[in-house]
């Protein structure tokens, strides 16, 4: 389980062609990624994000088991919203998650 994972929604229009352009330009960063029904999900080894797409937004989500990674993938996937996005990085609000989802059999950043 990971030690560190913070979430983020961004708003955005054409969800799909977003992840789409954010997951070629940080493809050349990551492991691997996997593709999901309605995103992604980056493995960066000790960490991983996933971007999923909702109803006229983004969701990110980053977990890693050491602070360097999370902050690393969480500065990756800030630098690389001005591929989908005219605002600065900065304005993007992160919220720790301290617990699992609902029904964490369905969460693919386990592990």
């Amino acid at each position: 389980m990971y030690k560190h994972t913070a979430e983020a929604l961004v708003y955005a229009t054409h969800t799909d062609c977003a992840i789409e352009s954010l997951s070629a330009r940080i493809g050349k960063y990551c492991g691997a990624i996997r593709h999901l029904e309605t995103g992604r999900i980056l493995d960066f080894g000790e960490g991983k994000a996933i971007i999923r797409s909702t109803e006229g937004a983004l969701l990110f989500r980053v977990s890693a088991r050491d602070i360097l990674t999370f902050y690393g993938i969480q500065a990756l996937l800030q630098g690389s919203l001005s591929v989908i996005a005219t605002f600065p990085g900065e304005a993007v609000e992160w919220r720790p998650v301290y617990s699992a989802p609902l029904d964490s059999t369905l969460d693919p950043m386990r592990g």
